[in-house]
């Protein structure tokens, strides 16, 4: 078998990390937009 280059390395890797990546950033994303609506739906819910 061939040594792998570089390029065969990102090519093989690369889509897993930017999925994996991807996932993280959703994860922040949605825990923030969250943490924001139950705020706000606590407030609301204090304000009656």
């Amino acid at each position: 078998m061939a040594a792998m280059s570089t390029l065969d390395w990102l090519g093989l890797v690369g889509p897993y990390a930017v999925f994996f990546l991807m996932l993280i950033v959703y994860y922040v994303w949605e825990g923030r937009r969250e943490r924001a609506l139950r705020e706000r739906y606590e407030e609301g819910e204090h304000a009656q």
